[in-house]
Order: C-alpha cells, then sequence, then structure tokens
C-alpha cells in the first residue's frame, strides 16, 4: 500500500512511481478518473460538476516529485493501492506507525460517512481489525456483511409484468393477440398479461452482478465467503452485465433502510470499477472525496440529526438549500447606472433559524493552532485567517444575521478550543458582528475499545460542543 497525506510531496525516487513509464501510467489513470468523475455513484455528490479543471487534480506531477491533492480515500488498479489519509492526522507521524495512522483514518471515514446528509451509509460498525487493510476492503466488508444478513431474511421479490399463451385466464387478455390466435385455428390458446411476484428482478441481478465482480478485488478469505454466500442465497438470480446507471431504475421502497443503503454501494462499486486503464486494460476502482465538502457535509448530517426538532431550533439548511437566504454582495452595472446582474452571491455552509437571533456556521477544513501549538510542532502559521473573518463580515450584513461561528476539524497535535471570538463594530445601523471561531471533537485517535463505543463517545462530546454553539451555553473570551 501506498499512503500519502492531503497535499504531501513524495519523491519518485524509492517510489511506485521511480520507473518513468510507471509514471505516465498512473497520469493516465488519474486523468481518466477525473474525466469520467461525474459517473461516480457516492462520491460524485460531493464533486463540484461546474469546475472548469480540465486537468486532474488528485495529484500533481512535478520533476522529481509528486504531490497529492486535498482528496482522501483509495485508488486500486492492477496490484497497486494509493491510500489519501487526512492532513488531520500528519502531526502524528512521530506518535503512530503508518499503519496505524491508516487505521484511524479508516476509522473516521468511515464515521464522517455514516453521519453524512447526501449519501446512505450505515450508521453500524464492524469491530474487526482494520489496521492492514486499505478502505476498499473495509467498504466491501461492509457491503457483504450488511447485503448477506439483509438476504437471509428478506427474499426482496418484485412484481414484473409477464406475456405468456396459456389455456386458462390470468391477468388480462391481450386481444390483439387473441385475434390473431383466432382466425389461425388457436382460439382456446390465452395470451396473457400478468404481474408475478419474482426474486429474478433487478435489484437481486445488481447486487448478484456486484458481488462477483467485488470477489475479482478482494484476498481476503473472510470477505470472500461473504460475497460467495450472496451469490449463493441468488443462485436462481439472472447473470446480467449491469453498470452503474442500471441502479437508477431500480425502485426502492422508501421505508426501506437497507436495500437504500445496499444500492448506494452497488452504485459506487459499479461505478468504480467500470473504469478501465489505457495502456492495459487493467480494472480500476477509486473512493476519492474533496475532504472539505466531505467535512461540511458530516457537520450538517449530523446537526441536521440531532438538533432539527430540538426545542428553539425552526430549521437547519445546508449551502444547497438556501435559496431563500442567499444574498448577492454587490450589484454589476454598466456605464448608465443600470445593474447588470447581482454578483458574489453569499451562501454560508449551514443556516440556522432559531426562535432568538438566526444563526451562520461556515466550516472550514484547516488545522488552526495557538502559537504554542505552532512553536511546539515547528508550524509558522497558526489561527484564523483574515480572509475568513471578511467573509463572515459579509454574511453578518448582508444576512443580516449578529452571530457567525467558524468551524474547524480537530487534529492530532492540537487541543479543542471553545468559545474566543472577534467582536467587529461596523457603519451599517450602528451593528456589531461577533465571529466566533471553533476546534470541535471530529477526530477519533483512541485505539481503546470497539469502534462503536469510541463514535458513541466522541459524538456525545460533539453534540455538547455544539450544544454550546447552537443555544449560546458559553461565555465567550474576545480576541484582540
Amino acid at each position: 500500500m501506498n499512503v500519502f497525506f492531503e497535499y504531501q510531496k513524495k519523491d519518485y525516487k524509492g517510489s511506485f512511481l521511480a520507473c518513468k513509464d510507471e509514471r505516465a501510467a498512473f497520469k493516465s489513470v488519474l486523468n481518466k478518473l477525473w474525466t469520467e468523475r461525474k459517473q461516480f455513484g457516492l462520491t460524485s455528490v460531493y464533486f463540484d460538476d461546474d469546475s472548469k479543471q480540465t486537468e486532474q487534480q488528485f495529484f500533481s506531477f512535478h520533476d522529481t516529485y509528486i504531490k497529492a491533492g486535498n482528496y482522501i480515500g483509495t485508488i486500486k488498479y492492477g496490484d497497486k493501492t494509493v491510500q489519501i489519509i487526512p492532513k488531520t492526522l500528519k502531526n502524528g507521524v512521530k506518535k503512530y506507525t503508518e499503519a496505524e495512522l491508516v487505521e484511524i483514518s479508516n476509522k473516521n471515514l468511515l464515521w464522517w460517512l455514516s453521519r453524512c446528509s447526501k449519501i446512505n451509509f450505515p450508521k453500524t460498525f464492524s469491530n474487526w481489525d482494520t489496521r492492514t487493510f486499505s478502505f476498499l476492503d473495509i467498504l466491501i466488508h461492509l457491503f457483504a456483511n450488511l447485503t448477506r444478513d439483509d438476504l437471509i431474511y428478506n427474499k426482496h421479490q418484485s412484481y414484473i409484468e409477464k406475456e405468456e399463451s396459456i389455456g386458462t385466464l390470468r391477468g388480462r387478455i391481450d386481444f390483439s393477440k387473441y385475434a390473431a390466435n383466432y382466425y389461425t385455428g388457436y382460439a382456446h390458446v390465452l395470451p396473457c398479461v400478468y404481474d408475478s411476484l419474482e426474486i429474478n428482478n433487478l435489484y437481486n441481478q445488481v447486487i448478484k452482478h456486484t458481488s462477483k465482480l467485488l470477489l475479482q478485488h478482494t484476498d481476503n478469505e473472510e470477505i470472500k465467503k461473504y460475497l460467495q454466500e450472496i451469490t449463493w442465497i441468488l443462485d436462481n438470480v439472472d447473470d446480467v452485465f449491469l453498470t452503474a446507471l442500471d441502479c437508477e431504475r431500480v425502485v426502492v421502497s422508501p421505508l426501506n433502510d437497507n436495500m437504500k443503503i445496499i444500492l448506494d454501494y452497488c452504485k459506487m462499486f459499479l461505478s468504480g470499477m467500470s473504469i478501465k486503464s489505457d495502456d492495459d486494460d487493467l480494472e480500476i476502482f477509486t473512493f476519492l472525496i474533496p475532504t472539505e465538502k466531505l467535512f461540511e457535509d458530516f457537520l450538517f448530517g449530523f446537526m441536521k440529526d440531532e438538533f432539527q426538532y430540538k426545542l428553539g431550533i425552526k430549521d437547519i439548511v445546508s449551502q444547497g438549500d438556501q435559496d431563500g437566504k442567499q444574498r448577492p454582495l454587490a450589484q454589476e452595472k454598466d456605464e448608465t447606472d443600470t445593474v447588470i446582474k447581482q454578483s458574489f452571491r453569499l451562501k454560508p455552509d449551514i443556516y440556522i433559524s432559531r426562535d432568538l437571533n438566526d444563526i451562520i456556521l461556515d466550516t472550514k477544513y484547516k488545522v488552526i493552532y495557538t502559537k504554542e501549538e505552532a512553536l511546539e510542532i515547528d508550524r509558522k502559521k497558526s489561527g484564523v485567517s483574515i480572509s475568513d473573518v471578511y467573509q463572515m463580515l459579509a454574511y453578518t450584513i448582508k444576512l443580516n444575521v449578529n452571530t457567525c461561528h467558524l468551524i474547524y476539524p480537530d487534529a492530532i497535535g492540537v487541543k479543542n478550543k471553545l468559545g474566543t471570538y472577534y467582536e467587529i463594530k461596523h457603519h451599517e445601523d450602528s451593528g456589531v458582528s461577533k465571529i466566533f471561531y471553533h476546534r470541535l471533537p471530529t477526530l477519533i485517535e483512541t485505539e481503546l475499545g470497539e469502534l462503536s463505543e469510541i463514535i458513541e463517545t466522541k459524538e456525545q462530546e460533539l453534540y455538547n460542543h455544539l450544544s454550546d454553539i447552537i443555544y449560546e451555553k458559553k461565555k465567550y473570551r474576545e480576541s484582540s
């Protein structure tokens, strides 16, 4: 396994990219992934489909080194696996081995995905040892375990329209065909159209095809056993070649959470593995997510789940659902002073409507340090950037909200900080803007106990911090 941190540089020499031809092949794979990123299943919701970037942004290639971008996840092609882990773990290299950091990354990625609002991801976790496995193996394991258990108790039959010529009436008669039979001496034969309850339906065909495909992409015997059991249960289901687009045709009951999750898994796997290398026709799997968007959706999903219907909260909306709360920062005018268009539309990440005044939360996937922490880990930069403060000031003035909160992730080597703010007085209605900044407990670092128990403890800690923010339970300290 080849491990990178976000934005990490690695020399070609001594790596799997030491050979020029290998670099060219890897670059070709990345370009293909970027070109076809809109086809990805689960991950497509986090890509900026309006991006004007034509060159892939996963890695940048330089004369002597390669540099990772702002994506985390796994790329697997042939016998090579590349895993990119969060930059928030980078200060842990002196404390943990590379394998331990990969395990920490895997656990955190599972937790974040389980709370996201844009995808269906299980909120129950396997407690097997993930240290030596790539995130791909973990995903396959979760899919196989959930799907096998679900199929044991649910056959997932569905009605399929069938046409059959029989001697007794079933369903309805196709009279146009019956007329032809009548005049050819087969009046006793009834061409019937009826609905038959069948296990051989599109949903089960998708599962079977996905499971057989995954058998080729894992070497773990336990996972293979689960996948084989799935194919045995679905032995009477046709083997059909399907793509991620076929998953869109499956009708799933909104009350069946397992079916939605399993189908999302299938969509992800089928889309990721449909890409082939140009050079040697190797199948490629990818699970890459822009981390800042994942972080934003994780926090929004968590707050939506935990606070949406609590006392004093009217609504919690994300950036994409704020049509009524968006405001242009400026008007673009021509030489006659006529407004051409509204420019620089403000879209805060999370907008919370309360019985009291509304508040805004804006997520920043950056690691901030106190001056002492920065010196301790030999960092040149610390603290909140001035551009972030300017952005929040614009929100408070144009959206008529007094309070904004900048939310930063937890990281190895820093301590959670709650309650520091900037107070900015401005001339508009003699208003005052308060801009708070927080580092929230969003990192699972401990290796003690079962994953489900660790996450439960961490979520309680996160809930308490967010509750302090939303309900203004703390007295805050002003920053100079």
